[in-house]
């Protein structure tokens, strides 16, 4: 508790001034054309400073002159995420909470929604950010809010409703590496009481990396998508919604992988090819990474009067196929190939109170249901293994927030419910398991308000990520190991302050992180990676968040995010030295033995090492700059420069990526007649050398880079 209000203290002195002066100078103007934002974490919309949670929001528009085109590049612009990648899955980390578990079924720890529809699907989550409305980022466990695997926080995706205003925007984009964008939006009324809406996105390039073992460019993309909405009126108070989506992505930049600091027991082969510099990788084949995925749903709102009655109805199917080059040489020692199928149905019901009273509430209930599969094939043989796990979870849950003068009081609690089948078959033996898991995630808080546009809160939540099974070998036998749920207990101290394009705010955090679900290869499971409960962790931190507009059309963000972070107990952690000349290859390092890379016994495995993938700080900077001209044409410059400290990709802490600065920009003119934008944008212009993955097995160290410098035009017709 003492870390969480220095951390406090810290952000607090450096912001609170500022806010006061801001504060006493202005009125009390809060519409929503001031510039005040306003997000939808609690159910209700508010505006984003009466509400007790670190939230980063962003629209769709300040993404685009920040330069952020996925759910990749969100780390950029939002203080205490990295939205990391596990070779072909989306494991977001946020405030050092995140997973490695990659099989059938599981999900990430950060829960991530678009359209209020929850998406498990790790791999299906780097996704084109196309007709964005508004990106909202939660940190800190939301088990009330949320629930199921949400203990690092929740990304909401919100993309533009139909509407009855006609309105088309098309955009076409050209850069380095024949990278070509084309997106399309549309809507317009039907009629008085039907609107329809449809966007389109398509997306390639050729890769910035070459393959000398085929001779092709690799770490390319191809991205299309659509997606139409149907928004129905029948009569006041009521409202539908029906969405379908349809998209198709193959991307293998993660999949791109060379061999880190020549530490491969496979690369001095007779007839290896050695890559020259970052650029260069020696495979067999190229690799491939494929999505397919469908998606409906049905968003339903009725308004009773006293409160609003809320229902989403999902549907997902989503096919993948991943086929990797493991041994990273051109020699076709070892091809790896996993096929996967999720398919998954979701409810959600929701009863908000209205009214400006007091008391304000919301009850809700979660069902869910997934079945998803996986298998691995070698060198296209036989099929390695099957893995299947089934989900079925339910939970009720609901908050009260009391007003009580300038002071609020607020309570809530979700029950979780959750049941997993797994079935494992290898060969001749299968094993097959299932178990309930339920737990309690409450929420408690206080807010007061310094003023109307200021406030500062404290609260207490729990999160928690289900458990489920992990097969693996042992003793030569099939066997099912049971992987308990992960809890977190959160304690976060803020303070807000927002009026119109004047924002500040600061938080400081403490959780105390137990039963960590790690995968990580072991050289003793059958060739396998096994899946454990492998420590507990204590992590600690503050943000400071804020944007200004100090002239007309003259904005600024800036944010500074400090997390540090520990595992407390981590005695199971594989800790692997490379062998050096002449095997190569890691060697792995048993408890009780000398660590040949330093010299030190492994006592405790990687017990006080950082988490993986946090770096201790981060900060970020963007102006935007907007001219108009007497002949109503507008000059248009934006930037955004990006700070990551080093963080490690092992618990071990042997793997690291230095710190690193990525600088977006962009240049725009908008023509007189408002309709069209032409516009020169440049990404990571300081062509930055930094990591995208990074994995260790015994084999060796493998590493596949980010991409360099990018430049471009695009053009942008608007009706």
């Amino acid at each position: 508790m003492q870390r969480l209000l220095a951390a406090l203290c810290v952000s607090t002195i450096l912001t609170t001034p500022a806010a006061w002066a801001q504060d006493n100078q202005t009125g009390q103007d809060t519409d929503a054309d001031s510039g005040e934002i306003i997000v939808t974490a609690q159910r209700r919309a508010e505006r984003l400073i009466d509400v007790p949670i670190s939230i980063s929001a962003l629209s769709g528009n300040a993404l685009e002159q920040a330069g952020i085109r996925s759910t990749e590049d969100l780390t950029a612009v939002i203080p205490g995420l990295n939205f990391a990648t596990n070779g072909a899955f989306a494991q977001p980390t946020v405030r050092g909470i995140g997973t490695t578990v990659t099989s059938a079924g599981n999900d990430a720890n950060v829960a991530i929604y678009i359209d209020g529809v929850y998406q498990p699907n790790q791999i299906a989550n780097f996704s084109d950010l196309v007709d964005l409305e508004q990106v909202e980022v939660l940190k800190g466990p939301q088990g009330t809010l949320f629930g199921r695997n949400a203990t690092g926080g929740a990304i909401r995706v919100t993309t533009k409703r139909p509407s009855f205003t006609p309105e088309a925007r098309l955009t076409a984009s050209y850069g380095r590496f024949d990278d070509v964008r084309l997106t399309a939006f549309g809507t317009a009324p039907l009629s008085d009481k039907i609107a329809v809406s449809f966007a389109f996105l398509y997306g390639d390039d050729q890769g910035y990396v070459r393959n000398i073992g085929t001779g092709n460019r690799v770490a390319d993309s191809n991205a299309m998508s659509v997606r139409g909405k149907i928004l129905l009126q029948p009569t006041d108070g009521l409202e539908f919604i029906l969405t379908a989506s349809r998209s198709e992505r193959s991307a293998n930049p993660a999949f791109t992988l060379g061999v880190l600091n020549g530490n491969s027991n496979a690369l001095r082969l007779p007839g290896s090819l050695q890559p020259v510099g970052p650029r260069q990788v020696s495979l067999s084949f190229d690799p491939t990474i494929t999505v397919d995925s469908d998606q409906v749903s049905l968003n339903a709102t009725a308004d009773l009067g006293f409160a609003e009655l809320s229902s989403i109805t999902s549907y997902a199917k989503i096919v993948t196929d991943l086929v990797t080059d493991v041994d990273r040489t051109n020699l076709a020692l070892v091809q790896a190939q996993v096929p996967g199928r999720q398919e998954t149905w979701s409810q959600e019901l929701n009863l908000v109170s209205q009214g400006d009273g007091p008391v304000k509430w919301f009850v809700g209930a979660f069902y869910y249901n997934d079945d998803s599969t996986n298998a691995t094939i070698v060198n296209n043989g036989a099929v390695f293994n099957t893995i299947r796990q089934k989900t079925e979870a339910f939970a009720p849950f609901g908050e009260i927030n009391v007003e009580l003068g300038d002071l609020t009081l607020i309570v809530g609690a979700r029950y979780n419910i959750e049941k997993k089948d797994y079935s494992i078959v290898r060969g001749p033996a299968a094993v097959l398991r299932e178990q309930t898991f339920k737990t309690f995630t409450p929420r408690v808080g206080l807010r007061y308000a310094l003023s109307p546009n200021a406030s500062v809160y404290g609260t207490f939540s729990k999160g928690f990520k289900s458990g489920g099974f992990d097969g693996i070998l042992a003793a030569g036998a099939l066997a099912v190991n049971p992987v308990f749920p992960e809890k977190v207990d959160a304690y976060e101290l803020g303070f807000k302050f927002g009026k119109g394009r004047t924002s500040l705010s600061a938080a400081g955090f403490y959780y105390d992180y137990s039963n960590i679900q790690f995968q990580a290869f072991n050289p003793n499971a059958g060739g396998l990676t096994q899946v454990f409960n492998a420590a507990a962790a204590e992590i600690y931190g503050g943000e400071i968040e804020g944007s200004i507009e100090i002239a007309t059309g003259f904005l600024i963000r800036g944010s500074v995010a400090y997390t540090r972070s520990k595992y407390k107990n981590f005695p199971g952690a594989t800790i692997f030295c490379p062998r050096g000349a002449p095997a190569f290859g890691n060697a792995s390092i048993p408890i009780g033995a000398i660590n040949p890379c330093d010299g030190q016994r492994n006592l405790a495995g990687a017990t006080g090492g950082e988490l993986i993938r946090t770096p201790e700080f981060t900060a970020s900077f963007g102006p935007s700059y907007r001219h108009e001209f007497a002949d109503s044409g507008a000059l248009d410059l934006s930037a955004n420069a990006f700070y990551s400290g080093r963080f490690f990709w092992d618990p071990a802490n042997r793997l690291e990526q230095p710190s690193y600065v990525l600088i977006n920009a962009e240049l725009g003119y908008t023509f007189p007649s408002q309709n069209l934008k032409v516009a020169l944008w440049g990404r990571n212009l300081a062509n930055e050398l930094y990591s995208l993955y990074v994995t260790e097995a015994a084999a060796g160290d493998s590493i596949a880079y980010a991409r360099p410098r990018t430049y471009g035009i695009r053009a942008e017709l608007q009706f």
